[in-house]
């Protein structure tokens, strides 16, 4: 009798963990797809290889932030060099959907966007679709695009 009970113990025990494993595999296949997720921002047109390149990707939950309001942004990065006038940044496991980037040439690495006393830029800039802005910076509904999944790249020319 008492090897009966083990067996059904036992075979409980086996049914529970085949239960939190097979409950378990669509989150870590998600985590695992989710991390492939890469939008492969190509930079190119620097004035020089000083400083940094900082990024900032917009989705279309808050339009309104893009392109001036990083602190709303769904992701920041930066790159660690700029090499040759160009420079490259990743941003990983993204979801798809509507998409905008920003960048910035922080060319004196001072972690701030420089304008003159007018409101000009003095750092280089650019806009995802290689928007050129008139007289005002572009809207989200000019530089967005669409992000499909998996890994994509788009290329962005610095503007000075």
């Amino acid at each position: 009798m008492k090897h009966l009970i083990m067996m059904h113990h036992a075979r409980r025990v086996a049914f529970s963990a085949a239960l939190a494993i097979v409950t378990a595999a669509p989150a870590f296949a998600q985590n695992a797809a989710s991390t492939q997720n890469i939008l492969h921002v190509q930079l190119t047109g620097f004035r020089s290889n000083n400083g940094t390149a900082r990024c900032s990707l917009f989705n279309d939950r808050d339009p309104s932030a893009f392109p001036s309001n990083g602190d709303k942004s769904f992701k920041l990065a930066m790159t660690p060099t700029i090499k040759n006038a160009t420079a490259k940044v990743d941003f990983t496991g993204i979801p798809p959907g509507k998409y905008a980037v920003v960048c910035y040439h922080d060319e004196n690495s001072n972690g701030k966007f420089d304008e003159n006393m007018l409101g000009m830029p003095k750092e280089g800039y650019c806009f995802s679709n290689n928007i050129k802005p008139r007289l005002s910076a572009p809207g989200f509904d000019q530089c967005v695009f669409d992000y499909k999944g998996g890994e994509q790249p788009i290329t962005m020319n610095m503007l000075y």
